[in-house]
């Protein structure tokens, strides 16, 4: 009778280790199929793609030393005259001119116009002159940029339009008259601009392509970059 219970024990015990071992097995089994595999008992080794990129960084890190200040000056020169802001305008001029008897106002002698017209003035920084030093122990790039200027001011003579047009007898309005008008326009425009912070707005934009020139070759995140006003 005991060997009989002993016996049964036996067969139970088996049946639930070969019940424990079928689960075991359907898990391993289900979990590799998902792709979910053990834990690696070692760190695997990087792939080529990983080998690769490590040795661009290290390629670029190396590039990036070998950026001087020379290299950086040499670059942004060649960029050389930058139009970094431009003014819009549009202008309404009256012109009249009278003959005169010395003091007096001739009758009917009266020459006169009013006009439109439309025209730019522009203003950017001569990189031609930038200074750069690189200071490779405080982790500094200084760029000294001079000041922007009013470069030209150009007006469209295909904009212009013509309102009105008196010609007095004997007073014809000459070529002359009008060129001088034009030169009174453009610095009147000028003025304007100036008056409406276009120099200062040129400055900041030759800075950003300044900024973003010395990003792609240094990186921004390891070196300041700081502007100073170049001396005339």
């Amino acid at each position: 009778m005991v060997k009989e219970k002993q016996k049964t024990k036996l067969l139970v015990a088996l049946i639930a280790l070969v019940l424990v071992l079928t689960v075991v097995l359907i898990i391993v089994y289900a979990a590799r199929k998902n792709g979910a595999g053990p834990v690696p008992a070692v760190t695997p080794r990087p792939s080529a793609e990983v080998v690769v990129r490590e040795r661009e960084v290290e390629k670029l890190v190396t590039v990036e030393k070998e950026i001087s200040s020379e290299i950086l000056r040499d670059g942004l020169r060649d960029m050389g005259l930058l139009v970094t802001e431009e003014y819009y305008f549009t202008e309404v001029v009256s012109y009249s001119s009278t003959k005169k008897l010395w003091k007096f106002d001739l009758p009917l002698t009266e020459s006169s116009y009013l006009i439109s017209y439309d025209g730019v003035v522009s203003a950017g920084v001569d990189l031609t002159q930038a200074a750069v030093v690189k200071d490779e122990e405080h982790k500094r790039i200084t760029v000294a940029l001079p000041k922007a200027e009013i470069r030209y001011t150009d007006i469209d003579l295909d904009s212009f339009l013509l309102y009105g047009e008196k010609q007095g007898v004997g007073n014809r309005i000459s070529v002359a008259d009008f060129n001088d008008s034009l030169v009174e326009l453009k610095q009147n425009a000028q003025d304007k601009a100036l008056a409406r912070g276009v120099l200062d707005r040129a400055d900041k934009n030759a800075q950003l392509i300044v900024r973003n020139f010395v990003a792609s070759l240094c990186d921004p995140r390891e070196y300041t970059l700081v502007f100073e006003v170049k001396a005339s």
